[in-house]
């Protein structure tokens, strides 16, 4: 299980990757594959980071299929990212 400080910096780190894949595809959705959210505990995690930063607004994230979901970062996200840096 991960420490506060762990979930956070995960927050971070996936926020900032949505924001690169924006760029690099062309505001394009990322596709975010998971082995099974049931049993993976850094797929779990990972998961809960994607619908922390989707109930922040900072991005979009819906399900596709099983342990398959799509993940785009929004404008306050962008905004977010960029007053980071």
């Amino acid at each position: 299980m991960m420490e506060i400080a762990q979930r956070k910096e995960l927050r971070i780190k996936k926020v900032k990757e949505l924001y690169e894949f924006n760029i690099e595809h062309a505001g394009r959705e990322a596709t975010i594959k998971f082995e099974d959210l049931h049993t993976n505990e850094q797929d779990k995690e990972e998961h809960l980071a994607y619908e922390y930063l989707a109930e922040k607004g900072l991005i979009s994230y819906t399900v596709r299929a099983r342990n398959m979901y799509a993940a785009k970062i929004t404008a306050y996200g962008i905004d977010y990212v960029e007053d980071e840096k």
